[in-house]
């Protein structure tokens, strides 16, 4: 399970042959870092809904018998100056012990993810956008994961809709990071989480989520462009009738493809692979070699 800024996730799966095989897949979208840009804290009906969301994943993994499960928690909560309470409230009312991983470990189990499920033809660069920040991971030379490069951005989709930037400020934050992408030889782009899965559906304009049309999608930079525009021209209940575009997401989707925009013309990369496999399946990858 992933507690997310936006949303809060589980993938319940077998690995088999040293693959992973999906068995359920659940998400609440809790946004448990709403409002917390402007006070530092986590708010009291944020954490009820994340909390809310844990105890029916609690149900769902006694329904399935599962061996073994973690839960981790991201951006939000691990900038949250109250994070401690929250983990405690969550241990009351589910039992479960939650972890808060650095943006760096978030970083490395989305690569584990990603790169497992996806084979880069050259030197694979992990871009996931979430709710609150934006990682990068790579690997500049083959070799062990201990070389990892992994880069975490305070720079989300909730965060940058609730404080809008312009475009130069949008990159101030990413431009060393993308700096040294740019030196890299080869270099092949791999999008994951919502945002970015989100964009891949509304460019095919599915009517129904099919993560089989998702995984593997090639977004151009001209796709990006046109969804990023088409969007912003519509305000909320019109974004929420857009096909491949959850409600949830109708008030942050656009900072989020802005954000994939601007890392695209930047890099001036023509192209991004899309992954469905990420964090979850990096969680499930490790717990597997244990």
């Amino acid at each position: 399970m992933d507690i997310g800024t936006n949303s809060c996730r589980l993938l319940i799966a077998d690995i088999r042959g040293g693959r992973i095989k999906p068995v359920f897949t659940a998400l609440r979208t809790s946004r448990i870092g709403e409002g917390m840009t402007s006070k530092g804290i986590l708010g009291k009906g944020p954490m009820e809904r994340t909390i809310n969301a844990l105890q029916e994943y609690l149900q769902l993994i006694k329904q399935f018998k599962v061996d073994r499960y973690r839960v981790v928690a991201t951006s939000a909560v691990r900038e949250a100056a109250n994070a401690a309470f929250f983990l405690d409230q969550a241990y009351r009312s589910t039992g479960m012990d939650i972890q808060i991983i650095s943006g760096a470990e978030e970083a490395r189990l989305n690569y584990l993810g990603a790169c497992h499920s996806v084979s880069p033809q050259g030197i694979g660069i992990i871009i996931d956008i979430g709710g609150g920040s934006t990682e990068f991971t790579y690997l500049p030379h083959k070799g062990s994961l201990d070389k990892l490069c992994c880069h975490s951005i305070p720079l989300g989709a909730v965060r940058l809709t609730e404080q809008p930037r312009l475009l130069s400020e949008l990159l101030l934050p990413m431009k060393d990071v993308l700096d040294e992408i740019k030196l890299l030889p080869d270099p092949f782009l791999i999008g994951v989480g919502g945002t970015i899965t989100t964009i891949a559906a509304v460019c095919q304009e599915l009517e129904v989520y099919d993560p089989q049309l998702v995984h593997g999608y090639t977004l151009t930079k001209d796709d990006v462009e046109r969804i990023m525009f088409f969007l912003a021209a519509k305000n909320n209940e019109e974004r929420k009738m857009v096909p491949g575009l959850q409600p949830e997401r109708a008030d942050i989707i656009v900072a989020g493809v802005s954000i994939l925009w601007a890392i695209l013309r930047y890099l001036e990369a023509s192209t991004l692979v899309v992954s469905e496999a990420d964090l979850l399946y990096g969680i499930i990858l490790e717990m597997a070699s244990l």
